[in-house]
């Protein structure tokens, strides 16, 4: 049979439940091993009464589907905690450049240039934001992903970028310069969007197999990683050189 998997859990024996991916790593890796340990007694519950087997395989299959969750659902906080002390260094070097030259006479040619410059930084923020928005649509049933922490930092940098493209629409018009339409930077963002997304679950998928999957699947999905690494490599380059 099956063996069960135990793993050291709150006093309670409740599924610990965190408020923040700090806390949430505090617990590493007891929290999958909490989830592992439900699943495998829901499973073993409803099914009771029917051939070991098949009690077995449904098990099995509950919990790489619940690890698979449980790890998307870290990627994305992640995701978020890790570019946000860049993006404020950024917002501040930004923010003083758009405030010189809107207290300086602006030329049309200067503000097309800041205009790339922020362009930059508004598509990580928004790639990001549209990455775990499509991530949880398609994969988590539209359930909240993020912990408090990790969603009160993407929302400073999204109020970070609304603030910049409304402040430098103000100098473009002032200049005859092209404005920033966040909507339509986020529609040519669709297919880079796409492969976080794919990047995320495949990453995923392999560290499932890992603990929960066989060695050719675990090779396979290492394989499909790289090929998506490769890619979006190639893309970046393209981008680059264009």
């Amino acid at each position: 049979m099956l063996p069960k998997r135990t793993f050291t859990q709150g006093k309670t024996g409740e599924l610990y439940t965190p408020s923040s991916l700090e806390s949430a790593a505090r617990h590493w890796p007891p929290n999958r091993g909490a989830v592992a340990n439900a699943v495998y007694d829901t499973v073993r519950s409803s099914m009771k009464g029917q051939p070991d087997p098949l009690v077995e395989r449904a098990i099995r299959q509950a919990q790489r589907e619940a690890d698979l969750l449980y790890r998307l659902v870290i990627k994305a906080n992640i995701a978020v905690l890790e570019g946000w002390e860049q993006r404020r260094r950024e917002y501040v070097f930004l923010l003083g450049y758009l405030s010189a030259e809107m207290n300086e006479k602006a030329t049309k040619k200067r503000v097309q240039t800041l205009r790339l410059m922020l362009l930059v930084f508004l598509g990580t923020v928004i790639m990001l934001d549209a990455a775990i928005a499509q991530l949880v649509t398609e994969h988590l049933s539209s359930q909240a992903v993020l912990f408090r922490d990790s969603s009160a930092k993407l929302a400073e940098q999204l109020q970070m970028a609304t603030n910049l493209s409304k402040w430098f629409n103000m100098l473009a018009v002032e200049t005859g310069a092209a404005e920033i339409n966040p909507e339509e930077l986020r529609n040519s963002l669709q297919s880079a969007i796409d492969q976080s997304v794919l990047i995320w679950v495949n990453h995923a998928r392999m560290e499932m197999l890992c603990s929960f999957g066989t060695t050719e699947e675990t090779h396979a999905a290492m394989d499909q990683a790289f090929l998506l690494c490769e890619s979006k490599s190639d893309k970046g380059n393209n981008g680059a050189d264009a």
